[in-house]
């Protein structure tokens, strides 16, 4: 059996998990009781709370700030030490179970719900983290069941969506996904236009007042032109609310730009996840991905290899072979589309809120919309880091953990480090907080403070997919079925049966 990288590494890094071996930091974890409960008293000696994170500058300085004052109110009983292991939760992942199997863990880490399954096992008593139910609920450092209704709810339910029963992880800031555009190309600012109206000083004139003004076009400048593009019959488009309206803008964006015999590379469309478009969209559609109900063995866990899934993924493969779209796992370069996106290849693309920094451009205003949706009720990705907390054969150092996450999920404090690179705060009041809608209250002035003000509408609409030992690697399949199809000339029978054979595997 070929092993990757990312495999032979998970199973270097748990190969001492099993009954009977000890880990330096572990204790005996075989027979580990994950259901720990917190101490009433304090250390006697200050106990250092280690956290392990991939956090970028910005973000770090924030949780090195909320750390201090940790540190300054627990004097003597606990000290927070945060320590970066990378620059990707990957990579970080990688580094956690590396250091696992050196006898080495944390009190805590960020980190993302797939990772922290393969901490977990598919042995609860050989789990190197705990499940969380006693500290949520003890009386005296938990939190009551009107904090526990503040937190925004489908943040709080990803921490029990695992392979085992109860909470596993806790929230720690949160980001989806979301549809940016070129506002001037869809008012009249393109190719197809400038075809059309290369001889009219009238079109040149408006277009000339957008293009200028370049990323700082108002709302004013852009509708000028819209309506002098449409009252010359010119080429203008509606932003799409749903997934066939999209595909339908797309299709018509192609005809015009063949009408008016423009060349060149161009894509209406582009998705920045492969994985995240087939996960959201079969939800939105009905069409099984992957579960943790009745799972008697480990190929039950994985639904997506259906008529329906196939269907789709083969209707998408057509709409990315005549141009309509383009997904980052169909670039040969290996570019992400926002790159086509900034540089005009692209009229819209959808990405990550929390990467908004990369769809800026400086040659024309970028919008921003939810993503299409199919059916009825749209259903978005749910992104961003959680936490989980290790075993430490320490019942303060798990204290002292459990203490520093409240600390964090602070209303004020998560505003103030979700807000940082335009990610969503953990609790409802944290919306309501000073820091929050100072905020937002600049969002006409840069993307950075528009991607909260839009996202604060979408959260009632998150979605959460299972997790277990293998969802991972779902998720990977998932962003590479196009590439088989598309790129490899597989079959979509072929490529599905690719898929799910890796998952399976995996499991």
């Amino acid at each position: 059996m070929k092993f990757s990288k990312k495999k032979f590494l998970l199973v270097a890094g748990l190969a001492l998990l099993v009954p009977g071996a000890a880990l330096t930091a572990c204790g005996n974890v075989g027979n580990m009781d994950v259901d720990q409960v917190l101490p009433t008293d304090d250390p006697t000696s200050q106990k250092e709370i280690v956290f392990w994170h991939c956090m970028g500058h910005a973000k770090s300085n924030q949780v090195e700030v909320i750390a201090k004052k940790f540190n300054e109110d627990y004097a003597g009983k606990y000290h927070v030490t945060c320590k970066k292991l990378s620059g990707t939760y990957d990579g970080l992942s990688d580094a956690i179970k590396k250091k696992i199997s050196g006898g080495e863990t944390p009190a805590l880490s960020m980190g993302y719900p797939d990772n922290f399954s393969a901490y977990m096992t598919n042995n609860i008593n050989r789990s190197v983290i705990y499940r969380l139910d006693n500290f949520i609920k003890d009386p005296n450092y938990g939190y009551s069941e009107e904090e526990i209704a503040d937190f925004v709810p489908e943040f709080y339910k990803e921490g029990s969506a695992y392979q085992f029963e109860g909470t596993w992880s806790m929230p720690m800031y949160k980001s989806t996904e979301i549809m940016f555009y070129n506002a001037a190309y869809f008012a009249g600012d393109n190719d197809q236009n400038k075809a059309k109206f290369e001889h009219d000083e009238g079109y040149w004139a408006v277009q000339d007042v957008v293009a200028k003004a370049a990323a700082k076009a108002t709302p004013e400048q852009l509708q000028a032109l819209k309506d002098w593009v449409k009252a010359h019959n010119g080429y203008t488009y509606e932003v799409p609310v749903k997934w066939d309206e999209m595909m339908t803008t797309a299709a018509k964006i192609l005809a015009d730009r063949k009408t008016e015999k423009v060349v060149g590379e161009f894509y209406p469309v582009g998705y920045d996840s492969d994985a995240n478009m087939l996960i959201s969209q079969f939800a939105q559609r009905g069409i099984g991905y992957t579960t943790n109900d009745n799972i008697k063995r480990k190929e039950d866990h994985f639904l997506f290899n259906n008529a329906e899934a196939k269907a789709f993924v083969s209707d998408v493969c057509e709409k990315i072979k005549s141009g309509l779209i383009v997904t980052k796992g169909v670039i040969e370069s290996g570019k992400y589309t926002n790159e086509y996106f900034t540089s005009g290849i692209c009229a819209m693309t959808i990405g990550s809120t929390g990467g908004s920094s990369y769809n800026v451009s400086s040659n024309f205003p970028v919008r921003l919309a939810p993503v299409p949706y199919a059916g009825e009720t749209p259903k978005y990705i749910q992104q961003g880091p959680s936490i989980a907390f290790f075993h430490n054969g320490d019942e303060y150092v798990h204290k002292g953990a459990w203490l520093f996450y409240k600390y964090l999920a602070d209303p004020v404090n998560n505003a103030t480090l979700a807000l940082e690179n335009s990610y969503d705060p953990i609790r409802n009041s944290a919306f309501e907080t000073k820091q929050y809608k100072d905020w937002i209250g600049q969002h006409d002035s840069d993307l950075k403070f528009d991607i909260p003000y839009h996202t604060k509408d979408l959260r009632q609409n998150y979605m959460l997919s299972p997790v277990f030992v293998g969802s991972d690697e779902a998720r990977d399949q998932m962003g590479l079925l196009f590439k088989y199809i598309v790129g490899s000339g597989d079959t979509v029978d072929e490529a599905f049966t690719r898929a799910y054979n890796k998952c399976v595997g995996a499991a």
